[in-house]
């Protein structure tokens, strides 16, 4: 039980950091999808927080682990990550610089969302408890999600980027 309180604990972090970085970056950022995006994806990790502190605080009374339902009902913390993922894509008509700062910024919270998806990845693959092993596995799937929405959105701001340099290089 020491090794999955841990996991948690570790857990919990990464989600209050990841909570902290889209809070921070969805004021800061110049595209108003990308803004959106990451006001959403705040509240999730914010979610997922709760989750795991609800988790966390049943261990560490004399609950076992087995009496713990680690089962997870979604409408309960946050809606879908894939709900708003197509809006999310559509690239608006920010400049060339503006479009490179968020550039920058959408690839970190790719790699973030990267991170926290191998982490319960990982976590689960060291958990003998099967309730335990899925409940990682759903986090590791809702990551995953967040991941390949930074994913699509990254190209589609590479893209448009290469767009415009294109006809320069390439007159």
């Amino acid at each position: 039980m020491d090794n999955i309180k841990k996991i948690l604990q570790f857990s919990m972090r990464m989600e209050r950091q990841g909570e902290n970085f889209y809070r921070y970056y969805a004021g800061r950022v110049n595209d108003v999808q990308t803004g959106k995006l990451f006001e959403q994806l705040a509240d999730m990790e914010k979610g997922h927080y709760n989750i795991l502190k609800e988790k966390f605080d049943a261990l560490g009374g004399d609950e076992s682990i087995q009496v713990i339902s680690w089962v997870v009902d979604i409408k309960n913390y946050m809606k879908s990550p894939k709900i708003f993922a197509d809006e999310a894509v559509a690239v608006d008509t920010a400049d060339e610089d503006e479009r490179i700062s968020d550039l920058a910024i959408v690839r970190m919270a790719y790699l973030i969302e990267k991170d926290f998806a191998h982490f319960y990845d990982y976590a689960a693959a060291r958990v003998d408890n099967e309730e335990v092993k899925n409940f990682l596995k759903t986090l590791a799937e809702w990551e995953t999600g967040h991941m390949e929405i930074f994913h699509d959105r990254y190209k589609s701001l590479m893209s448009k980027n290469w767009e415009d340099i294109g006809s320069y290089l390439f007159r």
